[in-house]
């Protein structure tokens, strides 16, 4: 592995919030690197898909109080919207019991700020410009290609990409539809303008029922949408809301560690049961704070049955949709405007300006409705990461990644280094989301952000002193 003695150089492809709360967490530690260099197509830093919505509608989904690009500094998140007056043309961010959702793209313009300082001093470089290969160098560093067809020299890259977009139904790929003309099918409802076709009156199936679908059907119903909305996914299961006051974890679910899923999911019905006093919400946020230690004691092959059976349970209670975007919805269920069903799509065709749809829930009878749009909000296609990122599958086909045993993202070891067997790249890193395979809980700001500050602790120490203050890093850098 190489390593430059003078001013080593780091890459980072992506510049979402992992990317971005990387290069702040590197550039901000003493005898830290100070060449860093963020790729990131968008304008700014720190927003990627999820803070970048421009839709006022889209919240975030915990109380602002509890999000920060500084675990130390827990507060500073607020304290900005506070000193900035960011939600002055907002009241409606903030609730009557004084908690702060505000729209996603505040937050967005929250890290932006954070960062300004550090590429106004060149410390951090943004480069808008889509990477399409990385490859190795003779001497152990990287070059890392642009769309432009420029190639930059780094001694680390780190890889920050977001999850790859959801992918539609299999009987939606080759319909033969006329933009513009109804029926009207959206695969990406966060593109702008993705729902303006669709009328106040139309009969419209979304397909998921997760966080995606909240933000259609609130989007759609700010628009003065009245139609008629089914929602529909494997079990019928929506995310759910926050507790109506603050609670405090409860629950035990690593002592003893659980070893498989089924007894997993017997530990959580029993602890539900045991704190049946308390909101449901006490003993999943225990799970989510203890879940690197319950992933961890799982086997591989225990992951993955936690994965296929039981993800869609922890997605609906974990993933917790804003107060306002719930008031929408069961505002919308209890006007019989919004139905949640259990089902999945088998058949869909076009007939004289709209959809005529066949879903099937389990051995159940097939039904079929008509629909005038139809807007997808499955979650991100883990099996394609490969091939929604070339430079990752040039990576794959060089033998430096793979993907991770669960197949949620890509394999790393406990320190973040990409990993093909039992081998790993010692200056190549996987950041955010991507490396939850190994870790387990990385959706979230708050793991998200610690994971960062984990990454910029080894990469320092990676840079400062080379391979032999590296070694001497491990142990404290992964506690």
């Amino acid at each position: 592995m190489r390593v430059s003695s003078h001013s080593p150089h780091i890459a980072i492809i992506g510049g979402g919030f992992s990317g971005a709360a990387l290069a702040w967490h590197l550039a901000r530690r003493r005898g830290g690197p100070k060449r860093i260099t963020v790729f990131e197509p968008r304008p700014f830093l720190g927003a990627g898909l999820a803070y970048g919505a421009q839709d006022p509608q889209h919240r975030v989904n915990v109380p602002a109080t509890r999000m920060s690009i500084d675990t130390s500094q827990p507060d500073d998140f607020i304290n900005w919207i506070h000193q900035t007056d960011a939600l002055a043309d907002d009241p409606a961010a903030i609730r009557p019991d004084g908690s702060v959702f505000p729209a996603r793209a505040v937050f967005g313009r929250y890290v932006a700020d954070r960062l300004a300082a550090l590429l106004q001093a060149g410390t951090i470089t943004h480069l808008r410009r889509r990477v399409t290969g990385v490859h190795r160098t003779p001497d152990g560093g990287w070059i890392v290609t642009d769309a432009t067809g420029v190639s930059l020299h780094a001694d680390i890259v780190v890889i920050a990409t977001s999850h790859p977009a959801p992918e539609a139904p299999a009987v939606l790929r080759d319909l033969e539809l006329h933009p513009g003309q109804h029926p009207v099918l959206v695969t990406n409802p966060w593109q702008a303008g993705a729902l303006n076709a669709i009328r106040d009156t139309d009969r419209v199936l979304v397909v998921g029922t997760g966080l995606s679908m909240a933000d259609a059907v609130v989007s759609l119903s700010a628009r003065g949408h009245a139609g008629r909305i089914t929602a529909i996914s494997r079990r019928g299961q929506r995310s759910r809301a926050h507790a109506a006051d603050v609670v405090d974890p409860v629950g035990n679910f690593i002592s003893p560690p659980v070893r498989t899923a089924s007894l997993l999911l017997r530990r959580i019905r029993h602890e539900l049961a045991r704190h049946a006093g308390q909101p449901w919400q006490a003993v999943f946020d225990r799970i989510r704070t203890q879940a690197p230690d319950i992933w961890a004691a799982l086997p591989v092959p225990e992951r993955r049955r936690l994965v296929r059976h039981l993800r869609p349970l922890w997605d609906t209670h974990r993933f917790r949709i804003a107060p306002q975007a719930d008031a929408v919805l069961r505002a919308r269920e209890q006007a019989g405007t919004l139905d949640i069903r259990a089902g999945r799509l088998i058949g869909v065709q076009v007939r004289h300006g709209h959809f005529v749809v066949s879903l099937r829930h389990g051995n159940a009878p097939t039904w079929r409705a008509d629909f005038d749009a139809i807007i997808t909000t499955t979650g991100p296609a883990h099996g394609t990461i490969m091939q929604a990122q070339p430079y990752l599958g040039e990576l794959a086909a060089a033998g430096l990644v793979e993907r991770d045993a669960t197949g949620l993202g890509l394999h790393v070891d406990a320190l973040g280094r990409a990993c093909v067997g039992g081998r790993h790249e010692d200056s190549l890193f996987v950041a955010g989301p991507l490396a939850r395979g190994r870790f387990g809980e990385l959706m979230g700001l708050p793991e998200v952000t610690h994971y960062a500050e984990k990454l910029a602790v080894i990469i320092s120490a990676l840079t400062a002193g080379g391979t032999g203050a590296f070694h001497h890093h491990q142990e404290r850098a992964t506690t």
